[in-house]
């Protein structure tokens, strides 16, 4: 394995460096989905790139194994890979302080919230990447690519336009754990704040609860191999904050009782602590 090459630079000091989150953020701890001996984090975020934050905490956990393969319900693809600059700050990060990576991801990672699942994939936070998004960028969107990180693994990228394609994929896929990422703007299918047009239309509730619905058999495929569950709900993105926070309490309801950050919140199909 290359060794990475750090330059120190000079942090800030913070006043509680035990208890360090990213701007914004909410994080739960929960039982396991599926299991009895493990539990999971949660975390609800605004900006997506914070998710980096959560994999690089979650992933130093479980040292030695290897990274829970990505798997993200978002409109747009997220898939911007890191430019040589973003490599060498990537290269030097020192992602044993949390304090360091806190601020890296909301201060240096790319504010369009476009290159966290990359840069993370470029320092083998997470292994292969599935998307389900409906963002389109020419004819080569659909086609599968790779990226070789500075440990030079190599990480398959793969898109789907259909939730079908993408169930299809991961239930005959060797993949044994999981990090499962939503983006509320997901939920949009017209998605007014990137074509311009400022107008959007929504899936049905109907088809999202079929969609989410524990009993699926891609929810029970990711939900009995999850280490962790990363939220944004990028208002902005999904027509405003009423509609964002709408799907979240959508979430909150099909998944959780109490509601999610609520005391005692649990699975809802779990006893309560």
């Amino acid at each position: 394995m290359k060794k990475r090459k750090r330059v120190k630079t000079k942090m800030i000091e913070f006043r509680n460096p035990y208890h360090i989150e990213p701007p914004g953020a909410l994080r739960e701890i929960l039982s396991h989905p599926a299991n009895e001996t493990e539990v999971i984090e949660l975390a609800v975020f605004q900006e997506h790139r914070y998710a980096f934050f959560y994999w690089n905490k979650w992933v130093r956990k479980n040292e030695g194994n290897n990274p829970p393969c990505l798997i993200s319900l978002d409109w747009h693809q997220d898939l911007c890979y890191p430019c040589e600059t973003e490599r060498k700050w990537l290269d030097n990060l020192d992602l044993e302080s949390d304090a360091e990576v806190s601020l890296f991801s909301w201060a240096k990672l790319n504010g369009l919230n476009d290159g966290h699942i990359l840069s993370a994939a470029y320092l083998n936070l997470i292994g292969d990447i599935y998307v389900h998004c409906r963002q389109e960028l020419g004819q080569n969107t659909w086609k599968d690519e790779e990226l070789i990180d500075t440990y030079e693994n190599s990480h398959a990228i793969k898109k789907f336009k259909t939730y079908e394609a993408l169930q299809d994929a991961l239930l005959n896929s060797s993949e044994t754990s999981v990090f499962f990422d939503i983006d509320l703007d997901f939920f949009s299918v017209k998605n007014g704040l990137s074509d311009g047009s400022f107008e959007f239309t929504y899936l049905q509730e109907e088809e999202i609860r079929r969609m989410l619905n524990k009993d699926n058999p891609l929810i029970n495929w990711i939900f009995k191999r999850i280490k962790g569950f990363t939220i944004a709900t990028e208002p902005e993105h999904c027509g405003g904050l009423l509609r964002s926070n709408k799907f979240l309490d959508l979430i909150s309801e099909i998944y959780f009782n109490p509601e999610l950050f609520a005391p005692k919140c649990n699975w809802k199909w779990k006893p309560k602590y």
